[in-house]
């Protein structure tokens, strides 16, 4: 086991800690949970996701993808 010391801004500690214990859990888990995940998929989001709405036409798209890959 070994320690990790990063630098982040008071206010985002605080409020990933008031995040943490809202679920119970401590601010560590959250962090080593962030590590692996980036080691299984080496990715990273910057922002907040954008919606995606399905149209009609996107759903028929859709449909037919899912038709081709249950096929094999």
């Amino acid at each position: 086991m070994t320690t990790l010391t990063i630098r982040i801004e008071d206010d985002l500690k605080s409020k990933a800690a008031k995040q943490a214990d809202k679920l119970g859990v401590p601010l560590t888990l959250i962090v080593k949970n962030a590590l692996r995940n980036f080691v299984e998929s080496p990715k990273i989001v910057i922002g907040e996701s954008e919606a995606i709405v399905v149209t009609p036409e996107i759903q028929t798209k859709m449909d037919k993808i899912g038709e081709l890959l249950s096929k094999k």
